[in-house]
């Protein structure tokens, strides 16, 4: 019987799983949960409203400036969606001075408003 030596794909294994695990706790202290194995059971019904310019663009404008729904359910975190509106104001729309309203729900309760930039 060989001794217990250092095995490279022993290894491999036990890192993979410890990651694992600590994905599983980071995702249950953060909004945004990508790369988890984590339990998630939120389904968000949301409605994204802009305004550039005194003008409300169009469902379909909205959709192409986010490449995302502007309205509909969303079963991940709407931290998600909320995520990729920032980022696209802050980098592509950042000159636009667009106001955006979210007006979303979380499994049904009392709807919840975010908005960018955020209200006074």
């Amino acid at each position: 019987m060989k001794g217990f030596g250092f095995q490279p794909a022993t290894a491999v294994g036990v890192a993979f799983l410890l990651l694992q695990l600590a994905l599983v706790v980071r995702a249950r202290f953060v909004d945004e949960r990508f790369f988890c194995w984590a339990p998630f059971d939120e389904a968000t019904r949301f409605e994204t409203q802009v305004v550039i310019g005194g003008r409300t663009l169009s469902r379909e404008e909205t959709n192409r400036r986010y490449r995302h729904g502007s309205a509909g359910w969303e079963n991940h975190s709407v931290h998600n969606v909320l995520r990729m509106i920032r980022q696209y104001e802050s980098t592509y729309g950042r000159s636009d001075q667009a106001q955006v309203t979210v007006t979303y729900s979380i499994n049904g309760h009392p709807s919840r408003i975010w908005t960018r930039p955020p209200l006074p």
